[in-house]
């Protein structure tokens, strides 16, 4: 029979989904984001929660649903990064129509004329950009997002057999979840002006290496070990400050040092980034927190 044709109703999982991740990314943390987010202050929900290297976003969207601060500042220094969250926060709709026809055209040809253009860096629009940047994680080499030194993403072309390239369901939950949150394109030593105290700050930098050949610490320009020092000297500083500091970091000697005199817990974790399935085994890393200057509950 003949007729309009009735609009599909969205199912009610869509305005209700839980808000997580919409990119995979190096050193993740939704796992651990539960253990992670019960060593955080009791209070949290009436403090300013600054994370300094979003990345993924991953413990922030679990404290979305779990234990939401009152004000949410997410920096990154990775602009197209900071592009997409900002997109997702405020354009939802306008990405998920960029991304069902990059979902249309996909083909190992296309993905490689998206990534050039992706690295034409005064290419495209802010909503192209961000549909370019989940595209290619969603298609690229074991969703690996990387740069090398000159800032091009030089991923190849992953082999998944259906990318969900184009997840409404999970893009809006995330919009939800951005609404309100305070995005910028910073690097990690703006806290020294802007953190104040009584502020809790998650820092989650790329990782000090393990070994000389899994150094996966470099996406927007390296992260070596002047960095680091760099890293753990403002993190005395907040703490003189009085902000209530948690960071996270792989178990290693010089991580230990840099951080005596503060708490370090041993985590668990598992690798979610690896080209080969055999070396995604459990890991030791660690979370360093000023719990002296936590409130007692």
């Amino acid at each position: 029979m003949g007729g309009a044709r009735v609009p599909a109703v969205r199912p009610e999982v869509d305005a209700e989904a839980v808000a997580k991740p919409f990119l995979k990314w190096a050193g993740g943390k939704w796992s651990l984001a539960p253990e992670i987010a019960e060593l955080l202050p009791y209070d949290l929900e009436s403090r300013t929660y600054r994370e300094p290297f979003v990345g993924g976003g991953a413990l922030f969207f679990w404290l979305k649903k779990s234990r939401a601060p009152k004000k949410i500042v997410l920096t990154d220094t990775l602009g197209d990064l900071v592009n997409t969250y900002e997109v997702v926060r405020d354009d939802v709709e306008a990405l998920l129509g960029k991304l069902e026809r990059l979902r249309d055209a996909h083909s190992k040809e296309h993905f490689y004329e998206v990534r050039e253009r992706f690295n034409a860096r005064k290419a495209g629009s802010a909503v192209e950009r961000a549909a370019w940047l989940v595209y290619l994680n969603k298609t690229c080499f074991n969703g690996l997002f990387r740069t090398n030194s000159k800032g091009i993403f030089n991923v190849p072309f992953g082999r998944f057999a259906k990318p969900n390239i184009a997840d409404h369901v999970r893009l809006r939950a995330a919009s939800r979840a951005l609404a309100g949150v305070e995005i910028a394109q910073q690097k990690f030593d703006h806290l020294a002006k802007k953190a104040k105290k009584g502020n809790v700050i998650y820092l989650d930098p790329p990782y000090v290496p393990l070994s000389k050949t899994a150094n996966f610490a470099a996406y927007d320009g390296a992260f070596g070990p002047e960095d680091q020092r760099r890293l753990a000297d403002l993190f005395r500083e907040l703490d003189a400050r009085g902000c209530l500091l948690a960071l996270s970091n792989s178990d290693t000697e010089e991580v230990r040092k840099l951080y005596k005199g503060f708490d370090i817990q041993p985590i668990r974790a598992a690798r979610n980034i690896s080209a080969s399935g055999s070396t995604r085994a459990p890991v030791t890393e660690l979370l360093v927190r000023n719990v002296k200057r936590y409130p007692r509950g």
